[in-house]
């Protein structure tokens, strides 16, 4: 069974930190345990950024930030499902272009039915994803990779490596964009859709069972839990939201295109492990995904204002994956990921 983790004792594998640093570190890892990293995080960014332009905590500015950020949020929790499981996906972002491009395409033939089809086909997608997985015994990792590819080829050969401008059957999905008393409907759904995501992981047994495989897994199985179907299932939602965040996209931009989801693939991850979701599973929820969405969103807003250039902007996205997961890893626990 992939993405189990093997419990160690204590003291086994693990380095002993050092006095000085022991006790940040462990308010730290509470911090992250409690889920108040990301909002302290969020306020610390909201107060930089403010000082540094005192426009953005105007009504609009902070309005077009959650509009900006809706898409990111979608392929967040796309991503965060996976990770929930003690897994990871590569393909969530090529999936999105590949859909945003599927749906650029329907939308002229199919019309409001090209965005139900688009979110079976994602779905079905991953659906795919997980039964390759789940079936094969390969790590996650590696299956996703080798589906980017798959992604990105589909997505330039539909395409034509050309962008997409959406003219006929545009007003099937312009409508994500517009406002409602000035808030963007966009990131209403995404609110909604949290919440239901919430409940869902709250009251109901595929929750619980969603943490407990990635919590471990051999012993989830020993418990009665089918874990294979949880984890196909699991697989074919994440496919599912990050197609409805291409529709996002596409109705955002008016145009879809074969990399136009590409960059933001390690924000998403990145939104998952500062919002406080372990990277070895069975730690976080969909509130703390939402709330590490805000964070790199903001921070990709206050890079722009300060001036660096986006081509550098993944550098700090990568880092900050790194050092997030460095200062809150439980090292107790197996730290293989499949």
């Amino acid at each position: 069974m992939t993405g189990q983790h093997s419990l160690t004792a204590g003291t086994t594998g693990t380095t002993p930190e050092t006095p000085s640093s022991a006790p940040a570190t462990s308010k730290l890892k509470q911090l992250h345990q409690l889920g108040l990293a990301p909002v302290l995080v969020l306020i610390v960014l909201v107060t930089i950024v403010s000082a540094y332009d005192s426009a953005f905590l105007r009504f609009p500015s902070l309005m077009s930030l959650l509009e900006q950020s809706a898409p990111l949020v979608l392929l967040a929790i796309a991503q965060g499902l996976i990770v929930l499981t003690g897994r990871i996906t590569l393909a969530n972002a090529g999936l999105a272009s590949l859909a945003g491009v599927l749906l650029a395409k329907m939308l002229d033939t199919l019309g409001a039915g090209a965005v139900p089809a688009v979110l079976i086909i994602s779905a079905l997608l991953g659906l795919i994803i997980g039964v390759i997985h789940a079936g094969t015994q390969l790590p996650s990792f590696i299956v996703t990779l080798g589906f980017l590819g798959v992604f990105a080829g589909l997505a330039l050969w539909l395409s034509g490596a050309d962008s997409i401008l959406v003219t006929s059957g545009y007003g099937n999905v312009e409508w994500i964009s517009f406002r409602l008393y000035g808030i963007p409907i966009s990131f209403l759904i995404v609110l909604l859709l949290t919440g239901v995501l919430m409940v869902v992981m709250k009251v109901f047994p595929l929750g619980r069972r969603i943490r407990a495989v990635g919590f471990n897994e051999r012993a989830a199985a020993f418990s009665g839990i089918r874990t294979t179907r949880v984890v196909v299932l699991i697989f074919a939602l994440s496919g599912a939201f990050s197609g409805l965040a291409a529709v996002f996209q596409v109705a955002q931009l008016q145009s879809a295109g074969a990399t136009t989801s590409d960059s933001l693939l390690l924000p998403s991850i990145a939104a998952v492990i500062v919002g406080g979701c372990s990277i070895s599973g069975g730690v976080g929820g969909i509130g703390r995904i939402l709330l590490g969405s805000l964070v790199i969103a903001l921070l990709r807003v206050g890079l722009d204002l300060v001036g660096v250039d986006s081509a550098y902007q993944p550098i700090l996205y990568g880092l900050i994956v790194i050092l997030a997961i460095a200062a809150t890893v439980d090292r107790r626990r197996g730290t293989a990921v499949a």
